[in-house]
């Protein structure tokens, strides 16, 4: 069996059993176990880059910062090998769809519930922020969905290249990315948040008006360029709307039109901060960064049986030895499914 580092493979992306995607939380990564039984998700970079000595260095400095990322909201970067053949990065597993597979299963998403994704998803850019870390990658995919909150994974890993030089998820990366990807920063950030909410609260991209969200097939960050689920004529027309900035919000109920808009103002200037997004979408999560608890389930029924089908999503006693979740995941002891 294939080991990356320290990690024993247990399963390679897209392959699993007994869920949607398979692979619950680790659609993008391999799902590996460390030698204690602690469930990870190794991702490695795209073979691409692997010659690039820049882009090997930008990966080790990503890295070492996603490493010091601490909040609730966030999987946490437990080890990487820049210096590998093929650099990885390694972070906690959680057994939890993503939001494209959950978007999927319920549709839009009432206000309460995008209000509590958007304050979670703002504090972990803020983590993110505070550490030096911009994640470049965000989009849905890039977020797991549990019972109880929202988290964001892909810190530490570089954005995603196209094949004309822009960099992020085609849809959600801001128009100063698109023109100048070195130029991407924390605004960006904001942007593909804005874009990612406006897609959940009516069910539609504000970009493409596609009935469900835009995906860019497996890979930001790991692997897939710009486009890689469109039509190169799909790909320019989105990015042309983008840097337009006339995004389709038609739908999205008033009560969070106007930090939506905010969001996706094509000026990275006139965007609010990840904090300021928490007063705009009327947060009742608190000021600070620690949650609050709420014993209200916060998805429809339908997202919360999807997310019990992958929570019961775990290697089988036959392939591993006993397994367990990070604690920052979940406390409990992890049981193999009869």
């Amino acid at each position: 069996m294939r080991e990356i580092g320290p990690y024993r493979v247990l399963r390679a992306p897209g392959t699993g059993d007994g869920t949607a995607d398979g692979v619950g939380g680790a659609a993008r990564g391999h799902l590996c176990r460390a030698a204690d039984g602690l469930l990870v998700v190794v991702e490695e970079l795209h073979p691409a880059h692997v010659p690039d000595a820049a882009a090997r260095r930008r990966f080790a400095r990503r890295a070492r910062a996603a490493g010091r990322i601490d909040g609730p909201w966030t999987l946490p970067v437990l080890d990487a090998d820049p210096e590998a053949e093929r650099p990885w990065l390694a972070s906690a597993h959680a057994p939890a769809p993503d939001l494209t597979r959950l978007l999927r299963a319920t549709g839009p998403l009432s206000v309460a519930t995008v209000r509590r994704l958007g304050a979670g998803l703002a504090r972990a850019l803020a983590a993110g922020h505070a550490a030096g870390v911009v994640h470049g990658g965000l989009e849905p995919a890039r977020v797991l969905v549990t019972a109880d909150d929202p988290l964001l994974t892909g810190f530490g890993l570089p954005p995603a290249s196209g094949p004309d030089g822009s960099t992020g998820p085609l849809g959600y990366a801001p128009p100063e990315q698109i023109e100048r990807p070195a130029e991407a920063g924390s605004p960006g950030d904001v942007f593909a948040l804005g874009a990612l909410l406006a897609t959940a609260a009516q069910g539609r991209h504000p970009w493409t008006g596609h009935p469900r969200p835009w995906a860019t097939g497996a890979g930001a960050g790991a692997g897939g360029g710009i486009g890689s689920a469109a039509g190169a004529e799909d790909a320019r027309a989105v990015r042309r709307r983008t840097l337009d900035g006339r995004p389709d919000l038609a739908d999205v109920p008033g009560a969070l039109l106007p930090a939506l808009a905010r969001c996706l103002d094509p000026d990275p200037v006139l965007r609010p901060t990840p904090g300021q997004l928490l007063v705009l979408l009327g947060s009742d999560l608190g000021p600070d960064l620690d949650p609050a608890p709420d014993p209200t389930p916060w998805l429809p029924p339908a997202g919360l049986a999807l997310v019990a089908r992958y929570a019961a999503d775990l290697p089988r006693a036959d392939e591993a030895g006993p397994l367990r979740l990070h604690p920052l995941v979940d406390r409990r002891p992890v049981g193999h499914p009869a």
